[in-house]
């Protein structure tokens, strides 16, 4: 064939080859395509889904740590009370009322001061606690005034007349002075003499005693007859 029919021809079985193969080249490109899209040169070119933030928690970096309460260093404990001092002990005195101050004292002391029939140490005063202690109280009594004198003597060892000299020191007071051994202090009124006299200790009081030189003179008979 020839001219226009030949060319007819040709382009006709061009067109029914084309056709012919055409499913062919379509099913070879999508199988290219479908290999491409699962691998390639460089795997980080194809995405992947990140996770979300609420995806399980996991390990913390460091573990809690749970803070226990520290033991005591020690069990509380009750302090136990201190024991008390043993009471003080006098020593038997061996001196009565007439040796302490005889009557000759008294009489130069003042005329008018005699014994009191109805004497009774104040409670809670020296004298009282001088006859507690093994000691003596000794009163006397002005006729003419109505004072009384309460005094009373005691007797201890070393440590004992120590005690003792603490307690009177926390009375408080004034040194007797005129090398007596002792203090003077008013108490509501009541002029009180504690004294020292070698192992002796002398508590007087009286509201005759406005001071020290009231007391004078029987204080340097009291050292006297216990020296």
């Amino acid at each position: 064939m020839t001219g226009a029919m030949g060319m007819h021809v040709v382009a006709t079985r061009g067109r029914r080859g084309r056709a012919r193969y055409a499913p062919l080249i379509a099913a070879v490109a999508i199988a290219t395509l479908a290999t491409s899209g699962c691998s390639g040169d460089n795997p980080e070119d194809v995405a992947s889904p990140s996770p979300t933030a609420s995806a399980l928690p996991g390990p913390s970096s460091s573990p809690v740590e749970t803070v226990s309460p520290e033991p005591s260093e020690s069990p509380s404990e009750t302090a136990a009370p201190e024991p008390s001092p043993d009471p003080l002990s006098g020593l038997p005195v061996g001196v009565a009322c007439e040796d302490l101050l005889t009557a000759q004292d008294v009489y130069d002391y003042n005329p008018n001061v005699g014994t009191d029939p109805g004497y009774r140490p104040r409670v809670g005063s020296g004298p009282e606690k001088t006859r507690e202690l093994s000691g003596v109280a000794c009163g006397w009594l002005n006729q003419t005034s109505g004072q009384t004198y309460s005094i009373g003597v005691a007797r201890f060892d070393a440590s004992e007349l120590e005690r003792v000299r603490a307690m009177v020191s926390q009375e408080g007071g004034n040194a007797l002075g005129g090398g007596l051994d002792g203090t003077y202090r008013v108490e509501s009124g009541v002029g009180v003499i504690e004294l020292f006299v070698g192992s002796y200790w002398v508590s007087a009081e009286s509201s005759a005693f406005l001071g020290v030189e009231d007391a004078q003179p029987l204080l340097d008979a009291i050292e006297r007859n216990l020296s």
